[in-house]
């Protein structure tokens, strides 16, 4: 039983990312691409209005490039620095200058504010859309130690997982190791739905307040009662009432880890095979084999799989949507939809998986 979750009770260790040198560009390079296109076009647009200003002053009136320049950045701030003696044709051009110009600042501006906006959101917006499109995922309900491990240990096995969190810097935490990761509350049906719960396969709600796990079960049943929910107990007292707010299985890591060194005093080779498993350091895995349609396994008996297979453990099976049966029956014949439980070194539950895959 601990093979499936002792892994929640060992503290994640801090990952180190390695450094890269970043390519030197130019700044045309820079400007160009690097820049969002909206703030590029703005500035372009300014840029243009004071060498038309400029330009304009300098026929116009005959000054030099620093005095158009001048009176042209005076009109479009709206300073106003006195009387320069414009000639007619110059006051009709600082009329259109003022009018136009004025109304580009202003149009730059909101369009600044707008891209500052836009790229605040533009995570939360595209996790978004990661999670409308996951389909047969795994949802994990609270980023703490254990949450994290249980995002890591499935993201390991090729699961495709979504994380929920409060708290913004475990969500840019998540995003940052590839995590597809959205902050909000996963007591809301908003959140849930958001994070597509009903197209799930299982949820965790593993956050480190009970009365918050309970109250994520009871949302989440409501919305889709078939999906498989696990929560975590910080209370042993709480169990019983975790079951009752729909978990189909409830955790308690004091209680694992608990087991788990009790286990190394009495009992340390059995402890070195089953716990060993939980750091990654065992020799042992445990696996639970789903047979599918067109899966080479469908019409085996558990001998014929056995022969195929001599270093694997048969554990348990559920065959025709039954009970879970402790060490199946040679005779028995598997067909599509059975489950079966194996031990076995890593490397041979691994070629007996990818037997049930092969065409």
């Amino acid at each position: 039983m601990c093979v499936g979750w002792a892994a929640d009770v060992v503290a994640m260790s801090d990952s180190r990312l390695a450094t890269r040198r970043l390519p030197r560009v130019s700044w045309l390079t820079w400007l160009t691409k690097e820049w969002d296109p909206i703030v590029r076009r703005s500035l372009l647009l300014i840029c243009a209005v004071i060498v038309i200003g400029t330009a304009g002053y300098t026929w116009i009136e005959g000054w030099t490039p620093w005095e158009g320049l001048f009176f042209t950045l005076v009109t479009l701030t709206t300073v106003g620095y006195g009387d320069y003696g414009l000639s007619e044709a110059g006051e009709r051009f600082t009329a259109v200058l003022m009018i136009g110009g004025i109304g580009t600042v202003s149009f730059m501006a909101s369009q600044l504010v707008h891209s500052a906006m836009a790229r605040a959101t533009k995570p939360e917006r595209r996790m978004m859309q990661y999670a409308r499109h996951m389909q047969g995922h795994f949802i994990v309900c609270g980023l703490g130690r254990t949450g994290r491990r249980v995002v890591e240990t499935l993201d390991a096995e090729g699961a495709t997982v979504l994380a929920i969190d409060i708290d913004p810097r475990k969500v840019e935490a998540a995003r940052d190791r590839g995590i597809v990761a959205l902050e909000g509350d996963a007591t809301s049906d908003e959140v849930l739905e958001m994070a597509g719960i009903e197209r799930a396969i299982g949820l965790a709600a593993v956050s480190a307040s009970d009365p918050a796990n309970a109250m994520i079960c009871l949302t989440a049943h409501a919305i889709a009662p078939d999906v498989a929910f696990t929560a975590r107990a910080c209370d042993a007292a709480a169990v019983e009432k975790l079951k009752r707010a729909g978990a189909s299985g409830v955790v308690s890591p004091t209680s694992y880890g608990g087991d788990g060194i009790a286990q190394n005093m009495l009992r340390p080779e059995v402890a070195k095979l089953l716990f060993g498993m939980c750091d990654g350091g065992g020799s042992l895995s445990f696996a639970e084999v789903a047979v599918g349609e067109g899966s080479p396994m469908v019409g085996k008996s558990v001998k014929q799989l056995g022969e195929d297979h001599p270093r694997i453990v048969f554990v348990a099976s559920r065959l025709n949507g039954g009970e879970l049966v402790m060490r199946p029956a040679p005779g028995e014949r598997l067909g599509a939809g059975d489950v079966l439980v194996v031990a076995g070194t890593p490397i041979d539950v691994g070629r007996l998986k990818a037997t049930r895959l092969a065409a």
